[in-house]
């Protein structure tokens, strides 16, 4: 014949069987039901049970979760309950959301509040989501699971690291603190290009397919192990559905390839169409070629190489004191050659000229430009 135990821990009721069975005995919180004397004295001198299963159900009888474990051991004031190799159930609106295992765990707050530690692994049943650390708290009343110490993770979506882990299922976000790292997925690394994402904190909304950080972000973007692009900022967005990134506040664009270094305030990078968007004033310095260029507006095309400026372009070159300011630049970065439109002004100190006119093509490496088309107006200074 099979037994059944209703036991009362503190506060909350817990239904506990023996692995014949479980079935759910309402009980006061000082029991007054038990199979024999040894289960009573279990409850009363904090003796241990073995192959045990605890739920906790809401005011509703809806699960909120239900553990299994191979030892459960009560204090003596039955407010806690310490299990080994527990293998747990978390449950959502009655609805289980996550299967997780460990080596311990603990019972607290009137059934509130489950800890579970060491060798944590918690299975997401709709997210996917696989995580993995040393703690994990369920926060029941709060429907928020906290996983902390090395926490790793993987997803159709990301491949992450961190300290720690919030994860609000209801709300299908998770927040990520502590040296996060997050990697994008891709078929086949060795010929997909992926993204590297690195931040103090970090939030991932699953369902939207969004990561953003508003503690500074920065992007790296690999291809075949190597690092191709970089770009950081104090805040920033990544839309994983168009594989977008957005940067803002003191943003850093570093094109390792090309040798080129772009600082602004906002920059969009559409990451498969390899092009770099930035709106508002920005700078960029090659060192490689000695010059620097500045405007109000600028796109930067990757995969052809080409960079357009807009809006009072100014480029200066270090070599012979040159300065060329125009309304719009396109730069060849693979001819290093710029084509300059729009009241193009160019002036050089070594020797000392200034030509002025309508278009002018620049040759960065010589830093020599050549100015045509319309009136053309030439200075040069006496010796």
């Amino acid at each position: 014949m099979k037994r059944w135990y209703g036991l009362g821990l503190g506060g909350f009721v817990l239904f506990v069987a023996l692995v014949m069975g479980l079935r759910a005995i309402r009980q006061d919180p000082a029991p007054n039901y038990v199979a024999d004397e040894e289960q009573q004295d279990a409850l009363t001198s904090g003796l241990t049970l073995r192959d045990v299963t605890l739920e906790q159900p809401d005011e509703n009888g809806q699960l909120l979760w239900r553990v299994h474990a191979e030892t459960v051991t009560y204090s003596p004031d039955q407010q806690t309950a310490d299990v080994t190799r527990p293998q747990g159930e978390l449950y959502l609106d009655g609805k289980m959301i996550y299967r997780v295992t460990a080596r311990r765990g603990q019972i607290l707050e009137d059934g509130q509040l489950v800890i579970l530690t060491g060798n944590i692994v918690a299975t997401g049943i709709e997210s996917q989501a696989v995580l993995r650390g040393n703690e994990l708290q369920w926060r029941v009343q709060d429907d928020l699971m906290v996983l902390r110490d090395r926490i790793t993770g993987t997803h159709p979506q990301l491949r992450l690291a961190a300290d720690e882990a919030r994860v609000y299922e209801r709300e299908q976000r998770m927040e990520l603190e502590g040296e996060v790292i997050a990697n994008t997925v891709v078929e086949d690394p060795s010929t997909e290009p992926w993204l590297k994402l690195q931040a103090d904190i970090l939030e991932w909304r699953w369902q939207d397919e969004e990561v953003e950080s508003q503690a500074s972000l920065r992007v790296e973007r690999f291809l075949d192990e190597t690092i191709t692009e970089v770009i950081s900022g104090e805040t920033g967005l990544l839309e994983l559905q168009g594989n977008r990134a957005t940067l803002t506040n003191n943003v850093v664009v570093e094109l390792l390839a090309l040798s080129l270094r772009i600082t602004g305030d906002h920059a969009l990078w559409d990451v498969d169409a390899e092009q770099i968007v930035m709106d508002r004033p920005l700078r960029a310095d090659s060192e490689a070629q000695a010059v620097t260029l500045t405007a109000q507006q600028g796109q930067f095309d990757l995969a052809d190489q080409i960079v357009n400026l807009t809006r009072e372009v100014v480029v200066v070159g270090n070599r012979h004191d040159g300065r060329l300011t125009a309304d719009r630049l396109r730069w060849n970065l693979a001819t290093q050659t710029v084509v300059a439109e729009g009241a193009v002004n160019y002036r050089q100190g070594d020797p000392s000229a200034r030509i002025r006119g309508p278009q002018a093509v620049g040759y960065i490496q010589e830093q020599r430009v050549v100015i045509s088309g319309g009136q053309v107006v030439t200075e040069i200074a006496a010796p």
